[in-house]
């Protein structure tokens, strides 16, 4: 068994491209952080994010209507009484029904998705890897297919019925696909601004009664505030705010910071700000229209706005340029790089978050209101530099993309998971704001595609590159550097698929591109090179494959020199073939000088070191040179276990190498715990049915057989034909060697 070379060269893809919360009435608090503690303790798996109400008044009867539809129906959506209505309280009202119920009601957990971002799958997959430490099997694209397998995870992982929230849909369509079956263990709680028809059943939330409403303004001013008695001005502010509870918290926060302004006077700003916006002109006034919120609401935010520092407006403004979605502070410091960072976290904590115009959601991560942002960019349509704001937001969302590696851990899976939809925005609608679009376009597509090809979620990586493909085409033309980027590396995404035929003509047509552009010998054209060889290898064309990697390999020597890591990567792969096709003294010299790059280049403790001994101790082993081949195995899986962790994919290859080198020898008692160990690392890190779990299978299917163990044998040899089916087709040789294993081993039984 041959492990997959570390650095197969695609380097076009690399290179170019808190506290108490009240409910209903002062009395009755809930601790969001003791249930939420109280409720993992039980293993149940959370993701509801952090609430900063303080005052949760006039919802009772919701709550409780909310909590008897559920109890009727798998699925209830609870609507605006004002269809596109945005500030009603819905997602508050989700939040805090969630809080009251999840321990006595909601045993299997509950799971919060953003319906807003278009990125349902990924967020279930997230929410079912980091809860339930789960990895996705290969072969699941992003929609249908990879939801039924997380709710069909999910189903058999409840203790208890779990409560899933789709919070701020815009139509049934955009979540009935991704709904949770109907076999009892789900409640589905939808909030949406819009009618979703008859897809579930509908609960309509008003905005708050007048004594709720005048309760709520009162919150926010000290229990000694005389202004607390003006009842009849309070009640004709808040029905002039429409009774919306974040046009009222926003008044009233605004009172509480000015604690000598009399209601009365509130009631006159707030009329004259209603005044200006009918002063408006039309180009100002048509962008009011966009917004979803009234005029009175809007004058509501005027009050907040005219307090603000030009500093905070710009930062609001620049805020508003991201998805409506958690935003990373580190990507806002980026993306001001001219304002000094203490001024920018002034801006933020003193006055964007102390007037409540930005939540913190967690640490490090903000979030705005979706109204707060619609008026943040009307705001911003109104600064002359609004332009500029917009390229200094995509250069911080490129400059994500490019530092996202084309292998990234499980632990960096949720890290970039929180950029998916800041990277969709990027793509749909400010690729015109790319500074440099000639290079940078392909950024724009590369960190999603990335996101789900680490993971081995391939057909949900091409759609992404599709778009690249497409887009640089468009705007670059036929023959540009980065269509060929681009071609590449969705090429490399069919190989990955074992879809040969397809990634073919996009190898050779990246190559041709390359080759008229910068001519037959520039190192871009070696790796292109490469990776169509990689292509015939894996299809065992290997006459096909020779010329490339030789071809490959002197244009790297002449142009980078003897020493290059990228030569020894050549000299990795070509002996690779060799080794393929049982040629091991050719074989052997190319991997020895290979390591001495590696070791003198990148040191001796580097994984591309581990991969040439591992490839090195294969050759001997293939001649029967056990004692040169076991001190490279050890060697090479302690490099791999140092660097890349116990758990990593390549650690499961050495293992199984190694196993395979006492099975050799017949040393099997040696052997089955690595190829055990092997196989649980390949399960839970690439998936039940990737190609190495099947290699697995295959060579425990031989330990067995070789152990008189025949039941098992066949039971592993025929899941491992399954995947190799699956994954590889019918023709491959990996598919026909475990077929050929399969009838030794029935002969046997």
């Amino acid at each position: 068994m041959t492990a997959d070379p570390q650095n197969q060269q695609s380097a076009l893809q690399g290179n170019d491209v808190g506290g108490n919360l009240t409910i209903g009435s002062i009395t009755q608090t809930i601790n969001y952080n003791q249930v939420i503690q109280e409720a993992k303790r039980t293993g149940s798996p959370i993701n509801l994010p952090q609430t900063n109400v303080t005052f949760f008044a006039g919802r009772d009867e919701d709550l409780k209507k909310v909590h008897e539809l559920l109890q009727q129906n798998q699925r209830v959506a609870v609507s605006a009484f004002l269809k596109g209505m945005g500030g009603v309280g819905k997602s508050e009202l989700a939040l805090q029904y969630a809080l009251r119920h999840l321990l006595s009601d909601y045993g299997g957990g509950i799971c919060w998705l953003r319906g807003n971002e278009g990125t349902l799958p990924t967020q279930l997959q997230d929410f079912v890897q980091m809860q339930l430490g789960e990895t996705m099997p290969d072969g699941l694209d992003s929609g249908e297919r990879l939801v039924g397998y997380c709710w069909r995870r999910l189903s058999e992982r409840l203790e208890g019925k779990m409560l899933v929230v789709l919070d701020n849909v815009k139509s049934s369509d955009d979540v009935n696909p991704f709904l949770p079956p109907q076999n009892g263990k789900f409640r589905v709680l939808v909030t949406t601004r819009f009618g979703l028809g008859n897809a579930m059943q509908q609960y309509t939330l008003d905005v708050l009664v007048l004594a709720a409403a005048v309760d709520l303004l009162k919150s926010f001013l000290p229990e000694t505030d005389l202004r607390r008695g003006s009842d009849a001005e309070i009640e004709k502010v808040c029905e002039w705010l429409g009774r919306l509870p974040l046009a009222i918290e926003l008044v009233g926060r605004y009172l509480a910071r000015k604690p000598d302004l009399s209601i009365a006077k509130m009631q006159e700003r707030l009329d004259a700000k209603k005044l200006q916006q009918e002063a408006l002109t039309d180009t100002q006034r048509r962008a009011l229209a966009e917004m979803t919120a009234k005029l009175n609401v809007i004058a509501a935010f005027d009050l907040s706005w005219q307090d603000l520092s030009e500093g905070a407006q710009r930062l609001a403004c620049l805020l508003s340029l991201f998805a409506l979605a958690p935003i990373h502070w580190q990507w806002v410091m980026d993306a001001m790089g001219d304002v000094d960072e203490e001024d920018l976290e002034a801006c933020r904590d003193d006055e964007l978050l102390n007037l409540h115009l930005l939540e913190r959601s967690q640490h490090g991560l903000y979030e705005l209101h979706q109204l707060l942002r619609e008026y943040f960019q009307f705001q911003l349509q109104q600064r002359p530099e609004w332009q500029v704001l917009r390229q200094q937001v995509a250069v911080s969302l490129l400059n994500i993309s490019k530092g996202i590696g084309q292998t990234i851990t499980l632990d960096q899976v949720k890290e970039v998971a929180s950029a998916i939809p800041h990277f969709e925005l990027l793509g749909h609608e400010m690729l015109d704001d790319i500074l440099n679009p000639e290079e940078d376009v392909v950024w724009a597509f590369c960190g999603i595609a990335r996101f789900y090809e680490s993971q081995g979620l391939y057909a949900s990586a091409v759609i992404p590159s599709q778009n690249c493909l497409r887009e640089t085409e468009s705007r670059s033309g036929l023959d540009h550097l980065s269509v060929a980027t681009s071609l590449n590396n969705l090429a490399e995404l069919y190989r990955a698929q074992g879809k040969y035929n397809e990634a073919e003509p996009l190898y050779l047509r990246s190559l041709s591109i390359l080759e008229r552009q910068l001519g037959a010998d520039y190192p871009s054209v070696a790796t292109s090179l490469n990776n169509l060889a990689e292509l015939y290898r894996a299809q065992g064309k290997y006459n096909e494959a020779e010329p490339l990697y030789l071809r490959s390999l002197d244009i790297r020597e002449r142009q980078l020199g003897a020493e290059h890591p990228d030569v020894a990567a050549s000299l990795n792969n070509l002996a690779l073939l060799y080794e393929s096709q049982g040629k091991y003294s050719e074989a052997e010299p190319l991997y020895l000088r290979s390591l001495s790059i590696w070791g003198r280049q990148l040191g001796a403790d580097h994984p591309n070191v581990a991969t040439s001994l591992n490839n090195l101790a294969l050759v001997y082993d293939s001649q029967g040179k056990y004692s040169e081949a076991e001190p490279l195995y050890l060697r090479s899986l302690s490099i791999w276990e140092r660097q890349l962790g116990a758990d990593h994919p390549h650690v499961a290859q050495s293992l199984n190498n190694l196993a395979g080198l006492y099975q050799a020898q017949e040393k099997y008692s040696e052997a089955e715990p690595l190829y055990v160990r092997s196989l649980e690392i390949s399960e839970r890190q690439l998936g039940a049915d990737h190609p190495y779990v099947a290699s697995n299978l295959l060579n425990l299917a031989a330990l067995y057989h070789n152990t008189q163990r025949h039941p098992q044998a066949l039971q592993s040899i025929q899941h491992a034909i399954q995947i190799y089916e699956q994954k590889l087709g019918t023709e491959h040789p990996d598919t026909q060697n475990a077929i050929g294993w399969l009838q030794t081993i029935r002969d046997a039984v």
